[in-house]
């Protein structure tokens, strides 16, 4: 039987980094895992849309998860490998590999089918011995869902849980109601706070990345009950989101991974984002408000 407690916290989705070739770039990847792993966040979240998996090939998929999944499990820290592809056979053969590596679960978008085959989706997935993770993000997939299809998915079996990437709340709240022994991650960065307040038994945010600090401080705060000793720091958060989505949120965080040294590229070409999209003026902003983050978010 699954150990929701396991699952719970901070995981972060690690950026897989790209040359100027759009190439993977091997150091900056294990530079970045072995950064984050020295803060106390739960995980990683591995080739999903912050790795820009969908422009990556299948075997560098196999590569990166071979590569960091057996040093996370050796850290006793969680690995969560992310194998939604464009066939269900390709999916069934990245699920394989994570259970054969000793991945805590698999996620997956779902395929933009009928909901009958969404769920024959996700029984192939868990048929390979796999712990799943349905991921639910309308504004990717175009599809939306009531609670009744959610929790159709929840209830097949070595299905554990869900990341839910949606301005819903309501919708995030019933599904931790109706199915509290499932694990439930709240996706958006924007709704972190909220989400743990909610009942998200821990969060999958991109800018966690830049601020694992802060993703740990928050959830901490709200598992203790004392969530008002975080309101302000939140509130910081969301100011400094606000002025990120002024040059594209994405744009911005690549553009600030880049300053910080984190990557040369986060996301592969065709890309909106080139060095120096975000003026040079707003980029300083943008890195000062980064570090009264960091600053705010010590113990």
């Amino acid at each position: 039987m699954m150990e929701r407690t396991q699952f719970e916290g901070v995981v972060a989705p690690l950026v897989n980094p790209c040359r100027e070739d759009d190439g993977l770039d091997r150091d900056a990847l294990e530079r970045n895992m072995d950064r984050l792993m020295r803060t106390g966040i739960s995980g990683l979240y591995l080739n999903g849309g912050t790795g820009d998996a969908a422009n990556l090939t299948q075997q560098e998929r196999l590569d990166i998860a071979a590569l960091l999944v057996p040093r996370l499990k050796a850290a006793g820290r969680l690995a969560v490998v992310h194998v939604g592809q464009t066939s269900q056979r390709l999916a069934v053969a990245l699920a394989q590999q994570a259970a054969d590596l000793g991945a805590d679960a698999v996620a997956s978008i779902p395929p933009r089918k009928d909901w009958p085959e969404v769920a024959a989706y996700y029984r192939a997935l868990a048929a390979t011995g796999a712990k799943v993770i349905v991921y639910y993000i309308p504004g990717v997939t175009g599809m939306t869902a009531n609670l009744d299809n959610l929790r159709a998915l929840l209830d097949i079996p070595g299905v554990v849980g869900i990341k839910m990437s949606d301005w819903n709340l309501f919708l995030l709240r019933c599904v931790k109601l109706a199915c509290p022994e499932k694990v439930v991650y709240s996706g958006f960065d924007e709704l972190l706070l909220p989400g743990l307040l909610y009942g998200a038994d821990g969060c999958i945010g991109t800018w966690a990345n830049l601020l694992p600090g802060l993703y740990e401080k928050v959830f901490a705060s709200v598992r203790a009950g004392q969530a008002d000793a975080v309101r302000d720091v939140a509130n910081d958060f969301t100011a400094f989101l606000a002025q990120c989505w002024r040059w594209g949120v994405l744009d911005a965080f690549e553009e600030l991974m880049r300053a910080r040294g984190f990557a040369g590229r986060c996301f592969r070409r065709p890309s909106a984002w080139h060095p120096g999209k975000v003026p040079s003026d707003a980029l300083d902003d943008l890195l000062r408000r980064l570090r009264r983050l960091e600053e705010a978010a010590r113990p």
